[in-house]
């Protein structure tokens, strides 16, 4: 026998890819374009086998009648493909009387079945083998018409079964001999061996098919044969999912599986492969790969020995539907040898597969599931075998639950990872599913639970959750003891939190940053950025340098970093917005991706009001939170005081405060007698302003945060319906920066007299928001010396709530409202509050 020098790829072609002639065509390609050698396995056209089962059914019946149409359109699409592929001549016209032949020795068959109205299942076998074998010799032919040498082989010249038509099973040692006696020769000298799938012979000859799933069968059975270099199943599907996408529709690929994951999938109701087909791969360094027919350079999903990361540890989930649970019951069953075997021996003679057995091991039950279908049968053949107990009363009997699935949570990393079952569990529990029955192997291969059939697509949307089996590095048992934060911005406030962040104590849960975004675009790092990583990024930002340009920075806009990071499997991740950026768009997509929100940010809140419920309400909708104490106060706890007065009871009539620690610094050094270029410089060096100070003189600031408490009671107007006097000089408004800050002098006089004007009042001059549910004012005035406005010093903040309890005497909060060290702690502790 001829040595083959490469080891060959073996492919299989399922119906869709060979349906139709531009399908064909596209086999055809494929194979070109890849490097041999090739060994092929061809199913039947899509629909075809139903069709020819049909066929046999009706002639079983007697219905003989409706056999020819049926017949004669097979006969005319597997004609009309053969003429678009394969140029006039010789070869064509002897595909064709072939086709021919077949469909007519097909009604010589169906007519003896009808008049006998006896259709056995090696008759079935022989109707059906017709499908396989007329779409292989039209691939064969259709690679020798595009100049590839090919030649059609019967697979029952060395495919050979134990004889049980319609579900045959190969003979392994004796196959595997004969393939490599009659293809390897072939894939020596270069030919294509073209293998209809699904067929074998009988001891005694005849033609048997394998079930369904049966050509994946031939497949891994000729490469397991050859020692191929891999195995590909072309399909109509990307490849193995994480779950049904028509159930979970944000199920996903997954790259690779382990052979006992896949079988155990597959047997748990994943279409897309037999477990059987997996049988004669065991032991055997050859890969399989499930690929998509429409697009070729996808590696699909991979089949092999290789255990991938064991910190994921489920890989998917699978169903199966259409399950009935039944159950034997009794006193008499405790310690009694044979019971469980009587109970499957019975099940045994009726030729009943079971799905999943549970036993207490007080061995009072045994309850397993099998096919709905099969229920009837279990019950009788159970009460037959147990027929004496039963009436002893030492079986109370056989109970048979209907309309229930068994959800299979698959992966071999499950062995030795806690807390697996639980996240199971709390998933089904928080979705309001009620588990019937439990079964789970000493390997944790698979965790198998029984639901109600009604509640099993809520339970396999809820477990993909909360694995997050949707998203990159999903499958991990989500860590409780970490929170994944996500900055937005990375200025002053950004830097000073990323500072801060490692040195938390306290917290419930270690606090990571795994990504900085800038206007840019960001740096992420699943595993978190390290410290030192984090003084990099700050270093590089300080020098005015943007993050794309790192080396490990991605060029993006804010929304689509966002994207980008929550497709990874994130632990309890919160975007923080530390920008003063319009960024409502993208703070709603945080939502919609899973992530609870911190904002520093007042524009979210403060822009068109309409926006801003929607941002609101998109929170509600995805069960996420929006924090945002630091827009108002800094660090000063105003929200939070504002919540708990109404959540004890109390009513808010009215908020009134100095909300601007710049302007508070600015109007008390002028008390002192500073000059106003000379104090706001100051101001400027000390990082309490906006770059253009103008931005905190305008009083705009000031506004926002006022807009925001008026929202919290009930104001329903607009930014621009706020009262706002703004303290920036008329002539100065429209002057570039550095002009504005060279002629600061021009102003000293009238800050001065301004000053001088309100000390003969007996007051300071303070810039104070007024708040109420009807109106918003914002403005300077002249504050009496007994206010504890007056009091104010330096940056700090002042809030007065009036509330029905509060109502002589303002409840007052007091404290730093301006820099990014108290801004950052401010951000910190609604990170806190958030994980605690």
């Amino acid at each position: 026998m001829p040595r083959i020098r490469r080891a060959p790829h073996v492919h299989k072609f399922g119906g869709a890819s060979v349906a139709d002639a531009t399908a064909v065509a596209r086999a055809v390609h494929i194979l070109a374009s890849l490097p041999g050698p090739h060994v092929v396995v061809v199913s039947a056209m899509a629909g075809v086998t139903d069709a020819l089962l049909a066929i046999g059914s009706a002639a079983g019946r007697g219905d003989d009648a409706s056999v020819r149409p049926i017949a004669d359109l097979l006969a005319t699409r597997h004609a009309e493909a053969i003429q678009a592929l394969v140029p006039e001549g010789r070869v064509l016209h002897e595909l064709l009387a072939s086709i021919a032949e077949s469909f007519e020795e097909l009604k010589v068959l169906v007519r003896e079945v009808s008049k006998r109205r006896d259709l056995t299942a090696a008759t079935s076998d022989r109707i059906a083998a017709r499908g396989e074998r007329l779409s292989a010799r039209i691939l064969a032919a259709a690679l020798q018409a595009a100049g590839k040498p090919a030649r059609y082989l019967d697979a029952t010249e060395f495919v050979h079964t134990d004889g049980h038509f319609g579900n045959a099973f190969p003979d392994l040692a004796a196959s595997d001999r004969l393939i490599r006696q009659v293809l390897a020769p072939l894939v020596a000298t270069g030919e294509v061996p073209v293998v209809p799938g699904f067929l074998g012979a009988a001891p005694d000859g005849q033609v048997t098919t394998m079930g369904r799933g049966g050509s994946d069968l031939t497949a891994t059975l000729i490469g397991r044969a050859l020692g191929a270099s891999q195995i590909s199943l072309w399909q109509d599907v990307p490849g193995l999912l994480t779950a049904d996408p028509k159930v979970v529709p944000d199920a996903r690929v997954i790259p690779q599986l382990n052979l006992r994951e896949a079988a155990e999938l597959a047997y748990y109701g994943a279409k897309v492969l037999h477990p059987r087909a997996l049988i004669p791969l065991a032991g055997r360094n050859v890969p399989l790969f499930v690929r998509p027919f429409a697009d070729p350079t996808s590696r699909g999903t991979e089949i092999s020995g290789r255990r991938t990361l064991l910190r994921y540890p489920v890989k998917a989930l699978s169903a199966v539907m259409g399950q009935s649970l039944v159950t034997v019951t009794g006193n008499g069953m405790l310690g009694v040898p044979g019971i469980a075997a009587r109970t499957f021996a019975a099940l045994h003679r009726e030729r009943i597969s079971v799905s999943l057995i549970s036993q207490a091991s007080s061995e009072h039950s045994i309850c397993f599931g099998v096919p709905e279908t099969s229920a009837e049968r279990a019950r009788i053949s159970l009460n037959e075998t147990f027929s004496e107990e039963i009436a002893r009363r030492e079986i109370d009997g056989v109970e048979v639950q209907s309309g229930v699935a068994t959800l299979a949570v698959v992966g071999l990393g499950m062995a030795g990872t806690p807390g697996v079952a639980s996240r199971v569990f709390t998933a089904l529990s928080s979705g309001g599913v009620n588990v019937v029955a439990i079964a789970q192997g000493s390997s944790e291969l698979n965790i198998s639970v029984v639901v109600g059939a009604k509640d099993a697509p809520v339970a396999l949307r809820r477990i993909h959750a909360a694995f997050q089996l949707s998203k990159i590095g999903g499958g991990a048992v989500a860590p409780t003891e970490r929170a994944d934060l996500v900055l937005l911005g990375f200025g002053q406030i950004g830097r000073t939190l990323a500072a801060l962040t490692p040195k938390a104590r306290g917290a419930p849960v270690a606090l990571k940053i795994v990504a900085v975004i800038d206007q840019s675009g960001f740096v992420f790092r699943p595993s978190g950025l390290s410290r030192a990583a984090l003084l990099a990024l700050a270093r590089h930002k300080a020098r005015g340098k943007p993050l794309a340009q790192l080396r490990d920075g991605r060029a993006a806009a804010a929304e689509e970093a966002v994207s980008f990071v929550a497709h990874h499997a994130l632990a309890h991740p919160i975007l923080i917005d530390v920008t003063a950026n319009e960024t409502g768009p993208v703070l709603k997509r945080g939502l919609t991706l899973g992530m609870n929100l911190v904002l520093a940010n007042k524009r979210p809140l403060s822009g068109p009001k309409r926006e801003a419920d929607e941002l609101a309400e998109t929170a509600r909708a995805h069960g996420r939170r929006i924090l945002f104490e630091t827009t108002v106060g800094a660090g000063l706890p105003i929200i939070d005081t504002y919540y708990k007065l109404v959540e004890s009871g109390d009513r808010v009539s009215k908020i009134e405060g100095c909300l601007s620690g710049t302007l508070g610094f600015l109007l008390t050094e002028l008390e002192r007698g500073r000059s106003f270029s000379e104090t706001l410089r100051k101001a400027l060096e000390k990082g309490y302003t906006e770059p253009d100070p103008r931005d905190d003189l305008s009083g705009l600031d000031v506004a926002r945060k006022a807009l925001i408490l008026g929202r919290l009671l009930g104001y329903s107007g607009e930014l621009k319906s706020v009262g706002l006097e703004s303290l920036v000089p008329g002539s100065a408004r429209d002057l570039p920066l550095k002009a504005f800050l060279a002629q600061l002098n021009r102003h000293d006089d009238e800050w001065g007299r301004r000053v001088e004007a309100a000390r003969e009042r007996g007051g300071v001059l303070r810039y104070v928001a007024s708040i109420t549910r009807r109106r918003i004012s914002v403005g300077l005035q002249v504050v009496d010396a007994t206010s504890p406005f007056a009091a104010l010093r330096g940056t700090d903040n002042q809030v007065a709530f009036t509330t029905t309890r509060y109502r002589t005497n303002p409840l007052v909060i007091t404290g730093p409202g301006a820099g990014p060290a108290v801004t950052a702690a401010g951000v910190l502790n609604d990170v806190l509050e958030l994980v605690g």
